[in-house]
């Protein structure tokens, strides 16, 4: 176990950020001993100053120590590159270069880059939740969107009201949503927005029925037909009845608040390449209704919360990379979306679960995973530079001007890929 960490250790930038410390210094120190000459300590304070800034760069974004930011190969060979040219020609500050450029731009321009990226994001309302993050947004082509709370807003609206009498129009809203400011229901919350503030006396909420009370010393009831002794017309959605002064005066009708634009949204996120499913612990019937309004053509209901994990399995064995918005235990081999950081898996947080608001957050993902590839590369071939440099033997100055040219044009990669 301890040679694994130790290996591990070495093809991350810390590893070869060591290096480039310990042998920038010691080069340094011996020469200042034989020659006198303290401009062979350039390239260890330039060292210790890059390796220095690219740690608080690290740091300010979130990076740990573990966080790859090269391949695996590439400081394995630099460090072998490096003995290699130390061998044949003797320690120098070309060897100084070389080992001082490489990990001072890798732990600087792969942060940075992810940095502009994040910055981005969060003028979207999109917080990254790191470079796992990343990569799987790249790698994401099915998206499972819980019902409640994506493609609607999470909450009921009143689509219907509809007195006996049209003369009574007033007062149901009125007496009705007056009534229900007493209730915590979520249909009770959508009939409340219909009317103010009454004076409200001996509120009873009966759990399954409905609610009774005084309002302006009217008795009122507001609950489901059946205690009512009403006979609604048939309908998918969640009417009530209203009764005041022991008359009936109507029904009340609530459904699922569907956001506004929802089709145009959904349609920005399968322009994605992204497969969509939408699943919903609501009737089949309702589901079906708001996955035609959406335009989402795969739906599962009644779907049970705790099935999500099964469902993505089996998504997972078709080969599909899933991503999940919306569920508080997502499983921890998918991306998931939500409005809350509760995933042990790669994920990101949005200020909402809207389609918008998604397709927003997997766009920028993928645009700052560009932009750390990108870097990455910057990174490699500039480093490959300094081992040129490390070849050719140069002096401590230009070895200290390489040194800072190649990360300064690896940063400037970063921010502007």
């Amino acid at each position: 176990m301890t040679e694994r960490v130790a290996l591990r250790w070495l093809t991350v930038p810390d590893g070869l950020a060591a290096v480039a410390v310990a042998a920038a210094t010691a080069w340094g120190v011996v020469s200042v001993a034989d020659d006198g000459s303290f401009a062979d300590l350039l390239p260890a304070v330039v060292t210790v100053l890059l390796v220095a800034g690219a740690f608080v760069v690290r740091r300010r974004v979130g990076f740990d120590r573990a966080t790859a930011v090269l391949p695996a190969w590439f400081v394995p060979v630099v460090v072998i590159a490096a003995l290699a040219i130390a061998v044949t020609r003797g320690a120098g500050p070309g060897v100084a270069a070389l080992v001082m450029s490489s990990p001072a731009a890798a732990m600087l321009a792969v942060p940075a880059a992810f940095a502009v990226g994040a910055a981005r994001a969060r003028g979207a309302g999109v917080r990254m939740g790191g470079i796992d993050a990343l990569r799987a947004a790249t790698q994401v082509d099915t998206v499972v969107l819980n019902k409640s709370g994506t493609v609607t807003t999470g909450d009921l609206t009143v689509v219907s009201v509809d007195p006996y009498d049209a003369d009574h129009d007033r007062n149901l809203r009125w007496f009705a949503g007056a009534l229900e400011k007493a209730s915590g229901h979520p249909v009770g919350r959508a009939i409340a927005t219909l009317s103010a503030r009454g004076r409200l006396t001996d509120v009873e909420e009966h759990p399954g029925q409905g609610i009774r009370g005084s309002v302006d010393r009217h008795p009122v009831r507001v609950g489901s037909p059946e205690w009512m002794g009403f006979e609604p017309a048939p309908t998918m959605w969640t009417t009530v009845g209203v009764e005041v002064d022991g008359r009936a005066l109507g029904t009340i009708t609530v459904a699922d608040d569907v956001r506004p634009d929802v089709a145009r949204h959904i349609a920005r996120l399968s322009g994605l390449g992204l497969r969509l499913v939408l699943v919903s612990d609501d009737t089949h019937p309702r589901t079906q209704h708001v996955a035609e309004l959406a335009g989402i053509g795969t739906f599962h209901a009644p779907f049970a919360a705790d099935a999500i994990s099964d469902h993505v399995q089996s998504l997972e064995d078709d080969g599909r990379r899933v991503a999940v918005v919306g569920f508080a235990d997502a499983p921890a081999s998918t991306l998931a979306i939500a409005s809350a950081a509760a995933a042990d898996g790669p994920t990101i947080i949005v200020d909402d679960c809207s389609p918008q608001r998604v397709t927003d957050a997997l766009t920028i993902a993928r645009a700052t995973s560009t932009r750390v590839v990108r870097a990455r590369q910057a990174t490699v071939a500039l480093g490959l530079l300094g081992a040129a440099a490390g070849a050719l033997s140069v002096g401590p100055i230009v070895a200290g001007i390489v040194a800072v040219a190649i990360v300064g044009v690896t940063a400037v990669v970063a921010v502007t890929a």
